[in-house]
């Protein structure tokens, strides 16, 4: 049982994480090796909890610090320089790092998962009954978003439901604050926007977006679908990418070529 005293409650999961990595720091292990080891085992162990609690951000520091200590070791466990910080080597490979995963963002990614498939909300808004999901609140609504149907389940302010538009930023500029729901927009017989309103409520440029957007020609009910994947499911890779890229540092993609280079010379 996970109370307020979440360190100690945890401390059994951070000693056998480091029982499993001392049993190993005496064996020669390559680089190549220490990566996958890292990476099928080392957080693999972690993955069954972090679906389930949210854990302390000290607890994922400390799990960090040991594997990052592991990675830049010497033989017969030997302390090494860590040439790099951990952060540079959870950048993904594509970006020029190793693609470790950092604890905290993956351990959001996969609550967020647990967040779908639970029942807690209605209609995709929220209850904070849960403090592990109600922590990804934030991540859902920014990788969610609606595919218009009837439109009577979306609200034309506070949902996102035009592609590549901040609604929030388009509601300073709106004309007409009084239409509540994406079906004020839409003609129900003819099942086509209401071209006029819509250029007199939005910014030419946020109208334009939303008359691109295609209706079927027989209604049916709202849903959500996932922005970071193709086919509009979620998964735990594209919402740690997600997160990943909400905090990346603009300036480690000014270094990228040099840590490549870097990197394969290791």
């Amino acid at each position: 049982m996970v109370g307020r005293r979440k360190k100690e409650a945890f401390q059994n999961l951070k000693d056998r994480f480091k029982q499993r990595i001392d049993n190993w720091s005496t064996r020669h292990l390559s680089q190549g090796g220490k990566e996958v080891f890292i990476k099928a085992i080392l957080q693999a162990i972690l993955m069954y909890t972090m679906a389930c609690f949210l854990l302390p951000k000290t607890l994922c520091a400390d799990l960090e610090s040991i594997i990052a200590k592991f990675r830049w070791q010497k033989g017969h466990g030997q302390r090494g320089i860590h040439w790099c910080t951990w952060n540079d080597l959870c950048i993904a490979k594509e970006q020029g790092g190793l693609g470790f995963r950092s604890l905290d963002q993956f351990n959001i990614a996969l609550l967020a998962k647990q967040g779908l498939k639970s029942k807690i909300f209605s209609k995709f808004r929220f209850h904070p009954c849960v403090v592990s999901v109600w922590t990804v609140k934030g991540l859902l609504q920014d990788g969610l978003c609606w595919h218009i149907g009837k439109g009577d389940r979306i609200s034309v302010w506070n949902d996102c439901w035009i592609p590549g538009v901040d609604i929030n930023r388009s509601n300073d500029n709106a004309n007409n604050t009084e239409i509540e729901l994406v079906s004020d927009l839409i003609e129900t017989t003819t099942r086509k926007w209401k071209n006029d309103l819509i250029q007199n409520t939005f910014p030419e440029n946020t109208a334009q977006k939303i008359l691109q957007i295609p209706l079927a020609e027989e209604e049916h009910e709202d849903f959500q679908v996932w922005r970071g994947e193709h086919s509009g499911e979620f998964t735990v890779r594209s919402a740690y990418k997600l997160l990943q890229e909400a905090t990346m540092d603009p300036s480690a993609l000014l270094i990228q070529t040099e840590t490549k280079d870097f990197y394969r010379k290791l």
